[in-house]
């Protein structure tokens, strides 16, 4: 453990009270560990293309689970379906037990869910299969001629005294793929069966977990997705997802936990939950989190299997192997499908290729159909020459489909073609590649045998298909009458589906079925194997009819030879789906290559110490993985920051940035702006950052106020040299800094005109021989939905030798130009990275900047972990973990806060109490700026107080005339550079439309009393603004002490105290106009008592829900009553916003706003 890390624990340990739970509470942590669409990956082998793969399978899954086991054994194992298919499976489904079964009794697994594929293969059998399993099926969706359900809805399983409830669901459109399987059996919508489950389980159950058997979202709708789930049933505590095939370690609809592990058995979904029993023996949930156990780690070594298992399922993998490699022939002339000519568009995709014709050769022959279609299931799928083996027809057929024959139009024929060639993007002028739409996935597209016709490109989706012929020349006419031979699965989803096909209502005829006619010798795959067999004698060659090509795609043949070298050489990448199944989703232009043949600055800023993942923040895991991919994209990349890079985050703050330094090392950053939260620990750190991250600090506009020169721990400009390019780079600080970090810590600095230093060390770096000088600052910047970028950094667009600037400070994202010139800003904490581009054009000149941005937090599930920031991540987070997550204290409502929305939040309002309750003070000021989070409701730990309150400003009391303390909060009403100011103990009237100097209009204290301008009031701030931070000015303090107690310990101090707090909005910043306080007309010369009585004073209160009546002038003190709308008393006193009134015989007071004055007419009535 390091020495830092030791002298805090010990620090900790000796101030913080050790947590013992008594007998009336008790603490349970239960871990649920879930898989889904494991697609028979029983071993880490892959039978159909007959070669190890070892990024997942149950047998690496239970070394994994064995381990967690042990570490918690309050442990459920559960499968989210789609088990039994794929990867030879089907070999089994005769068998004794199943090689998935066995895994799974053999791994413990408690529940079953059925997926979509469970059904592929009929009911009886899944049956007969799903028997043998020792746990409990659930399907609870599916029901049979009886109104039973084939699975049961759920399983309660009990945990050292805790009732779980496991919840099992599978999709409702099984009946678009499996609908001849289902016939006789309903299927419902799964998340009002679930809202059935959940009801039922309500009061018998401690925790609810759902396992649904489908997406994070909507695919066709009727309850497919885990999100409209959760909002449908909030009681859930977490919700395993799957079906979609999609890696999500955690996403949140409302307070359910959401989590999905991918596909064939690569990861497990573990999700934890910490509940506690109270004094009256109920258990309830205080914490839930979800994250991904993988087989394979990104950028790590596999699992090894699970030896025992593997010995127990080892006969099954010999027979699917020996099944694999069956010779059933051998093909000679070449290989079925060409290479590609540019990588990542597979040759099948857009043209014919042998392959393709052989499958629909085959279908025509067992169907004597005039016409087929077929799809390429894989971008790899092929048959290289030589011999071939069983699983050779597999890698260019992986599916279990059957084939049908229907009879068609030439009309129905011309749509379906016209749907398939949707597949295409519209091919514009001065694309240089064919492209795929990314909402159509690549074994959605069919290409057609029987038949000639080319895919016009240029044309929009839905007018493609042009000169359709048969093979003959002969025309189709709309009325001729075709066979079309297809797989059931598309038969049954695109074309027939009595909701969605393209021939609904059509009384298309299922002429012919294979499987009808043949059983399982009917899949088209050993169809492929029987026509290889039978009818070549074993012995194929590459027959290609060229029935079909692409038109409508002319383009420059030059460019598009440019264009393709890069692609080929790794530099040009073509863009994929959101989701990376789709490839090639865009096409490339001449301006897509020059880009990629030019040199990438990639850059970030602002990112405040965001080691974590949370929320929008990706964590310098999966932000470092980002940065490396676009290095290894693009070897001519450099990396660099524009600064606040540390302070921010309770692990950065607690190591001075540590973590945050060592993944710029790890990633390469070059340079680094200067940015105002830099000094927040003073400037003795600035260079020790540099020397230990290797790289450096740039500022040209920092000057030593003794030496009246630069200072000597930045530099004023670097030139970095990639791909042959000598890029200048400038440094500037934001002049704000002087009053946006302690004072004190620049009071020895001049910060310079950014302009004016930016000018003069661009030209510099020019004659120093820069092709290009790019501005690396920490000036602010503001981008409107129109594109406009305004803000500080926009001064130094136009400057001479300045070509691009980069910004931050702002925590905006900024992508765009100015008077020419590109300007970037990267949002702030890992969110967004920015990027500039330098683009040079075939013959090596340089053509321009171009800025962009990727919104990383908008892609979560695509981000890739470096396994270096990890692993730097992983080593903070266990050496902190003791300290960050204790549980101070709970809060029943979320205490929001953003510096910028009006008046003080709920969190400002505490935080300024306690800095009074703390000091003694009567009024409590902090800067809106100074609070960086809101808190959720539920435990507040030690980690989320350093997130609230990262910096250690330290709490200042003092006394101050009530004109020092308006010109004080003035400064923080509707500033919009640093936010609103937060206060307690004093209730402020403002107009905002004021100049600045005459916004407040009055000012009272918390008791109602007029704050007086010529009197001293005791008041409590941070020593940040005390010295003058964010421009607040208390110079006319007296009797000031800085007590040295950050703030962040006496708001931790107070929660450990009270253990819950409760905070009611006092509306202590009012728009508006202060009441008027009505002064009684005094007719004796002398009254003793404490307050004026008002004679003959009567009021109706106007509060429709009821005023409270109370037993003194404080919103806090005891209600004596609640008095009804038009409620008439009389008022025996008054204060700025209180009334003093007789009623029934009490005195007390009630809230003057919820008043009227009554007139003689109603009191003579009452």
């Amino acid at each position: 453990m390091t020495s830092w890390l030791l002298t805090l624990m010990m620090v900790f340990t000796l101030v913080q009270p050790v947590n013992v739970f008594g007998a009336e509470s008790k603490e349970i942590n239960l871990q649920i560990l879930a898989t889904s669409d494991m697609h028979g990956r029983f071993l880490p082998y892959d039978y159909a293309i007959n070669a190890p793969d070892t990024s997942g399978s149950m047998a690496q899954l239970q070394t994994i689970v064995k381990e967690l086991k042990k570490a918690n054994p309050n442990t459920i194992l559960v499968d989210n379906g789609d088990s039994i298919q794929d990867n030879s499976s089907s070999l089994f489904n005769n068998d004794a037990i199943h090689p998935m079964v066995l895994a799974m009794n053999e791994m413990g697994y408690d529940t079953w869910s059925m997926g979509n594929h469970e059904f592929n293969y009929g009911i009886p059998t899944l049956q007969k299969i799903s028997s043998k399993f020792t746990g409990t099926v659930l399907c609870g969706n599916v029901f049979d001629k009886a109104g039973k359900s084939i699975g049961k809805p759920y399983k309660i399983i009990e945990k050292d005294g805790v009732k779980i409830a496991i919840i099992g669901m599978v999709t409702p459109h099984i009946t678009k793929w499996d609908g001849p399987n289902l016939v006789g059996y309903t299927v419902t919508n799964p998340v009002v069966e679930t809202r059935k489950a959940v009801d039922e389980l309500k009061g018998k159950v401690d925790v609810m977990i759902a396992t649904m058997h489908a997406g994070e979202n909507a695919e066709y709708g009727n309850g497919d997705s885990a999100r409209e789930l959760a909002k449908a049933c909030p009681e859930l505590t977490a919700i395993v997802a799957g079906h979609a095939h999609s890696t999500i370690a955690q996403v949140k609809e409302g307070n359910v936990i959401i989590t999905e592990p991918n596909k064939g058995a690569s990861q497990l979904s573990k999700i934890d939950v910490k509940l506690t029993k109270n004094a009256a023996g109920k258990y309830s949930v205080v914490d839930a989190k979800s994250d991904l156990v993988y087989a394979m780690p990104k950028g790590g070594k596999a699992v090894i299997a699970d030896a025992d298992l593997s010995a127990k399922l080892q006969s099954y993998s010999t027979t699917a192997i020996a099944d694999a490699n069956v010779v059933i022939g051998e093909l000679k002339g070449g290989d079925l499908v060409p290479a590609s000519e540019i990588k990542g568009i597979p040759t099948a995709q857009v043209k014919d290729t042998a392959m393709i014709d052989l499958i629909n050769k085959v279908q025509m022959f067992y169907t004597k159909a005039d016409v087929a279609a077929a799809a390429s299931f894989s971008t790899t799928a092929n048959i290289k020459e030589g011999k071939i083996i069983k699983a050779g027809t597999a890698s260019i057929y992986k599916f279990d489909n059957t084939l049908v024959t229907l009879k068609v139009t030439g009309a129905q024929l011309k749509k379906y073609m016209e749907w398939s060639a949707s597949y295409y993007n519209t091919f514009k002028s001065g694309d240089l590649t064919v492209s795929f739409n990314e909402k159509i996935r690549d074994y959605n597209y069919d290409m057609f045998s029987g038949v000639k016709y080319d895919v016009d490109v240029s044309k929009e989706a839905g007018k493609r298909i042009v000169n359709l012929t048969k093979t003959d020349g002969t025309q189709i006419k709309d009325t001729d009458v075709l066979k079309l031979a297809v797989n059931n699965y598309r038969a049954s989803t695109t074309l027939l589906n009595g909701e969605s096909g393209l021939f609904k209502g059509e009384g298309v005829e299922i002429v012919y079925d294979s499987f009808k006619a043949m059983g399982d010798d009917g899949r088209i795959r050993d169809l492929i194997r029987k026509y290889i067999i039978e009818e070549k004698k074993g012995v194929i060659t590459p027959e290609l009819d060229n029935n079909w090509k692409i038109i409508g795609n002319g383009m420059d043949a030059t460019k598009a030879t440019f264009a393709a070298k890069l692609i080929n050489n790794g530099k040009l990448q073509l863009p994929t789906s959101e989701d990376g199944r789709t490839p090639n989703v865009k096409s490339v232009t001449y301006d897509d290559a020059i880009v990629a043949n030019g040199v990438n600055i990639v850059t970030f800023n602002d990112f405040h110490g965001a080691v974590a993942a949370d929320g929008k923040n990706s964590g310098i895991a999966k932000f470092a993985g980002e940065i490396n991919k676009v290095k290894t994209q693009n070897p001519n990349t450099i990396v660099v920051s524009g600064g606040d890079n540390f302070q921010g985050s309770a692990m950065s703050n607690l190591t001075y940035g540590a973590p945050v330094n060592e993944m710029m090392k790890s990633v390469g950053v070059v340079a680094s702006a200067v940015g105002n939260h830099e000094f927040d620990w003073g400037t003795d750190r600035i260079a020790k950052w540099a020397q230990d991250g290797g790289y450096k600090f740039l500022a040209s506009n920092i000057y030593d106020k003794t030496t009246g020169k630069p200072v000597t721990w930045a530099e004023p400009y670097m030139i970095v040299e990639k791909g042959g390019v000598k890029i200048g780079l400038v440094g500037i600080a934001t002049p704000e800094t002087e009053f946006k970090t302690k004072p004190e810590n620049v009071k020895n600095l001049e910060f310079k005109d950014p302009a004016t230093s930016a000018k003069e060390w661009a030209k510099v770096a020019k004659d120093k021989g820069a092709d290009v000088v790019i501005a690396l600052t920490h000036l602010g910047a503001f981008q409107d939905k129109d594109g406009k970028i305004t803000g500080e950094a926009t001064a130094l667009c136009g400057l001479p030798n300045i070509d691009a600037v980069i910004s931050a400070h702002t925590h905006q994202p900024v992508s765009g130009m100015v008077n020419g010139i590109p300007v970037v800003q990267a949002y702030y904490s890992g969110r967004t990275l920015g990027r500039l581009t330098i683009k040079i054009d075939a013959s090596g000149k340089l053509a321009g900047i171009v800025p962009s941005i990727d919104n990383l937090y908008s892609r979560p599930t695509t981000l890739v972990e470096d396994a270096t920031a990890k692993a730097i991540a992983d080593k903070y987070t266990k050496d902190l973990q003791p300290i960050l997550g204790e549980v101070l204290a709970k809060t029943d409502k979320e205490l929001p806060h953003d510096r910028y929305a009006q008046g003080t939040s709920l969190l400002g309002q505490w935080t300024t109490d306690v800095m009074r309750k703390v000091t003694g003070t009567q009024i409590g000021i902090t800067n809106g700026g100074g609070l960086r989070v809101p808190v959720a409701a539920g435990n507040i730990t030690m980690g989320n107080m350093y997130e609230v309150m990262p910096f250690d400003n330290t709490l200042v009391k003092m006394e101050l005339k009530g004109s020092d303390l308006k010109r004080v909060i003035e400064n923080g009403i509707d500033n919009k550079d640093i936010g609103w100011v937060q206060v307690g103990g004093v209730k402020v009237y403002y107009n905002e439309k004021a100049e600045f100097g005459k916004k407040i209009t009055a000012m009272f204290l918390e008791n109602g009393t007029p704050v007086d301008m010529n009197k001293t009031y005791t008041v409590v701030t941070n020593d940040f603004m005390f010295t003058g931070g964010d421009k607040y000015d208390f110079k006319g303090a007296i009797n000031a002490v800085d007590t040295m107690t950050p703030i962040r310990e006496a708001l931790v101090t107070e929660l450990k105290k009270v253990k819950a707090i409760s905070v009611k909005n006092n509306n202590n910043l009012v728009s508006g106009t202060a009441p008027v306080v009505t002064k009684p007309v005094v007719t004796k010369p002398v009254v003793t008592k404490p307050a004026l009585p008002i004679k003959g004073k009567y009021v109706i209160t106007t509060a429709k829900s009821g005023l409270n009546f109370r037993v003194a002038a404080s919103a806090s003190s005891k209600k004596l009553g609640v008095l009804k709308y038009g409620t008439v008393v009389q008022v025996v006193s008054e204060t700025a916003i209180w009334y003093k009134i007789n009623y029934n015989g009490k005195v007390g007071y009630i809230y003057k706003s919820y008043t009227k004055v009554a007139s003689a007419k109603l009191v003579t009535a009452a």
